[in-house]
């Protein structure tokens, strides 16, 4: 699943108002015109993207290892690099990390993404020394680059500076046990190059690529609310400011209360301990009243949560772990920021009480059930990766997490009384909202008008990209309005001037055989989406076409599959796509990618014929497979295909995902996930021999 930072997403798009007949003449209502793909102006624009940082770095073993067989040796420096990546990585957010005080070390509104670390090309130098290529992911505005003071371009969209970085011994760089860990010392804790030693710092050069943004998306309510019960946990951290956890968790608790009717287990807040159960309440949410219960905690002085004690501290995080564990819901409001995760108690007189980007990696999640997660802190934008690494949801899969790439407003509680406005409806109101991320993360991003939080959503590919409340069935029926369409529908001129019913859409994915998902402007300025025939005109068939399947991808390779004559668990990486039209098809500008980011643009002529097949490999020198069409290496170095889950999803000019395909941990070694049968758009997907470039009978395309 892909991060889906603010910046990827517009302002709440302006939503055409129905028309009600209240017996006055109808006022005609602007009607919106589909678009052709790649036909659209870039007119939006953006404040956050991610980006890949990329470089070359070493390993150096003790002396110790020289006299050692080269496997073990080479080993060792498997087992070091992901400390390595750490080092980098620590160093590059203390450099692009926004800083309180201007004038500092760096501050350029970024984060990197704590864990999207992948490292390749390992080779050996000397008997103790090997060097890899790597990559990480960051995310900051869309001016970071420009930002950079020593930026220079080197083309493709690319562009190198230099990062000082501490030089921390293999010994050290191990040091990683929790509240231990050796960035904690100084200097390495607080680093500025101007107070260091030139002895303890090196120059690192790298590259920053900016990703291109993804595709909107509703909150899947309907998996919130399927068992007509919603848990919510919302937790506040400790606060130095203003003691905000005791006066939001107040806020919180007096809105719930007074504003939306809730229950409360006891009288007043100053009775409210975190085991006295929660406050109860209801929602409607498609004409079914769902049963509601929301438990809130925070540091209370002389209680068993109380944050300036072990007791407390541990107390807290235990009530986190709960939540983390049995709620759908789990909010978290308090100090945060690059490594740290959610601080609960005060640190400063305890290391009890947090719970750090490393152990949410491995906390136990709701199993079976989808889960919406919000870190509303200072620089929670890594914590999105810790959470897409646990297993209990591997890859983010029915996990979505809302994080900042900034800083967020400790002053406010508007975060929260945000979000539970969308899951609850809005005070007076007993219905929650169909709401998509971009107008959630817009209202979140409000609350703090005095700087940039920019928050974002990770793991929202799997969430619906068409609206929940549109009846496809109605799609091209004759319309007037908005609303003699139904909810989730929009009354569209089509190429031919026609009107008819279309359902809002963020992508292809779920708009149906036939349909596909387009641009809509009113008076030239694009609106929305909608789900729309090929051809852009009602009840006219589309003209004979291309169409891309995927149909096979090899994440875990234990051969020589590009022919190059080398055996690399990267390069020899590769997806399968094949064209089951009748005509060419042609992917200029397309682009592929994995559930972490765009890894293949196509170029130029990058045209399959029909029943023709287009491989993809991650690296090396491919050789063309008789009977294949085409045979690309990605131009990102990589395909990055996780080998215990992962996703492929190809995108059109316009950024709109037109197929897509996903895999859970369990694929053995050497095995492809390809489809039944070739060719076929329809057939199931599973576990077979890899043919890459021929269909599974080894037979030509």
């Amino acid at each position: 699943m892909k991060h889906l930072p603010l910046a990827l997403l517009t302002a709440p798009l302006f939503v055409l108002g129905a028309a009600c007949d209240d017996g006055a003449a109808p006022v005609e209502e602007a009607t919106g015109s589909v678009i052709e793909a790649g036909k659209a102006d870039n007119f939006l624009s953006l404040s956050a993207r991610e980006y890949w940082i990329e470089g070359n770095t070493r390993i150096v073993l003790d002396a110790s290892w020289s006299n050692k067989p080269e496997a073990d040796r080479l080993k060792e420096v498997k087992r070091l690099i992901p400390a390595r990546q750490i080092v980098i990585g620590w160093f590059l957010n203390q450099y692009i990390v926004d800083k309180e005080e201007e004038g500092g070390y760096g501050g350029f509104k970024a984060l990197t993404k704590n864990g999207a670390y992948e490292d390749l090309n390992l080779k050996k130098v000397n008997d103790t020394t090997w060097s890899f290529d790597f990559r990480q992911q960051i995310g900051g505005n869309e001016d970071l680059i420009k930002a950079l003071p020593d930026a220079k371009p080197k083309g493709n969209g690319a562009w190198t500076f230099d990062l000082t970085i501490g030089k921390i011994s293999t010994a050290d760089m191990q040091r990683l046990d929790t509240d231990h860990e050796w960035y904690r010392d100084s200097p390495w804790g607080d680093f500025n190059p101007a107070n260091v030693a030139a002895d303890k710092k090196e120059v690192q050069a790298l590259t920053i690529t900016m990703q291109p943004g993804e595709d909107d998306a509703w909150l899947d309510l309907d998996r919130l609310m399927a068992d007509g019960k919603l848990s919510i946990g919302i937790h506040f951290g400790w606060d130095y400011h203003s003691a905000y956890h005791e006066k939001h968790s107040k806020e919180v608790y007096t809105w719930l209360t007074t504003k939306k009717g809730f229950k409360s287990p006891v009288s007043k807040w100053e009775d409210l301990r975190h085991d006295a159960g929660p406050l109860k309440g209801k929602v409607t949410w498609r004409g079914k009243t769902v049963a509601v219960e929301i438990s809130i905690f925070w540091g209370r002085k002389g209680d068993a949560t109380d944050p300036d004690t072990a007791a407390g501290g541990k107390q807290l995080e235990a009530d986190m772990l709960t939540s983390l564990e049995s709620r759908e819901v789990v909010i978290f409001s308090g100090h945060s920021g690059p490594f740290y995760g959610f601080a609960l108690a005060n640190w400063k007189v305890t290391s009890e009480g947090d719970v750090d980007d490393s152990e949410l990696e491995k906390v136990e999640l709701m199993k079976g059930a989808y889960q919406l997660i919000v870190a509303e802190g200072c620089d929670t934008y890594g914590i999105g990766q810790s959470f897409a690494l646990n297993p209990s949801k591997p890859g983010l899969k029915d996990l979505d997490v809302i994080t900042s790439t900034s800083f967020s407003n400790a002053a406010s509680s508007g975060t929260i009384t945000d979000t539970l406005s969308v899951l609850l409806g809005a005070p007076g109101k007993t219905t929650a909202n169909v709401t998509k991320f971009s107008q959630l993360l817009s209202d979140l991003d409000a609350n703090s008008s005095w700087f940039d939080s920019m928050y974002g959503v990770h793991g929202i590919d799997d969430n619906p990209h068409v609206h929940p409340w549109a009846d496809l069935t109605k799609s091209c029926k004759v319309c007037t309005t908005n609303a003699s369409c139904g909810d989730g529908m929009k009354c569209t001129k089509m190429k031919d001037g026609k009107k008819g019913c279309a359902a809002e859409c963020t992508s292809s994915l779920g708009c149906g055989a036939g349909f596909e998902c387009r641009n809509v402007a009113v008076d030239s300025t694009i609106e929305n989406k909608v789900c729309a025939p090929i051809s852009l005109q009602c009840g006219v068939a589309a003209a004979a076409a291309g169409r891309l399947v995927i149909n096979e991808v090899m994440p875990n390779p234990t051969a020589d599959y590009n022919g190059d004559g080398t055996r690399d668990t990267s390069a020899d990486e590769y997806v399968e796509l094949v064209n089951a039209g009748s005509q060419l098809l042609d992917l200029t500008g397309w682009s592929l990618s994995d559930g972490s980011s765009v890894r293949h643009r196509f170029a130029t002529g990058s045209v399959i014929a029909p029943g023709g097949a287009l491989v993809i490999f991650g690296g090396g020198t491919a050789k063309l497979v008789a009977g294949t069409s085409v045979l690309q290496v990605a131009t990102t170095k990589a395909l990055g295909l996780n080998n215990g889950g992962d996703s492929v999803s190809i995108a059109d000019k316009d950024g709109l995902v037109v197929a897509q395909v996903a895999w859970a941990s369990g694929l053995a070694a050497g095995r492809s996930w390809a489809r039944a049968k070739d060719l076929d758009p329809n057939a199931s997907f599973g576990s077979v021999a890899p043919s890459p470039g021929t269909k599974t009978d080894g037979s030509q395309f």
